[in-house]
């Protein structure tokens, strides 16, 4: 199967049913006939930019991210008010807390915007950690990330 068929049917899936993981996904399409890895499923969920959000029964599922007019700063800002759970500075880095499955997404977007105070990131599932030159870029960052949350979309 075509990557493309492969992802349409991802999309309709998502669409249709609540999934809450990729191991889900992976069964779904195997029961559809669709063989793939974990790592080409992963690729196919940043691809279609699919993140979790809460599902009706109090858990979560994958959702297809439509904001695409925005800017990065923009889906930024909106990824941050919609998953994140909790953000903490200590240091020289700051520990944003996200809801399961969406740390990688707000990773991706942080490194596409290449910020100087930023050395780096690391992202798992739930937690990233931006990892900063010293104290005063960290409290910075800290401030710009605060004031993204905290504040309404225009």
């Amino acid at each position: 199967m075509k990557k493309s068929e492969r992802q349409m049917m991802i999309k309709q899936m998502v669409l249709n049913e609540e999934i809450s993981t990729q191991d889900e996904l992976l069964h779904k399409l195997k029961d559809k006939g669709v063989e793939a890895t974990q790592a080409t499923i992963s690729r196919d969920i940043k691809e279609l930019n699919l993140v979790k959000t809460p599902s009706s029964n109090g858990g979560t599922k994958y959702t297809i991210y439509q904001n695409n007019q925005l800017t990065i700063e923009d889906k930024l800002t909106s990824t941050l008010k919609e998953v994140v759970t909790k953000l903490t500075r200590v240091q020289f880095m700051n520990v944003i807390k996200t809801i399961p499955g969406n740390a990688h997404v707000v990773g991706a977007l942080l490194d596409d915007i290449s910020f100087q105070e930023v050395v780096g990131t690391v992202a798992g599932n739930d937690t990233i950690m931006i990892i900063s030159h010293d104290e005063e870029s960290a409290e910075k960052m800290y401030n710009y990330l605060f004031k993204r949350m905290n504040t309404p979309l225009t």
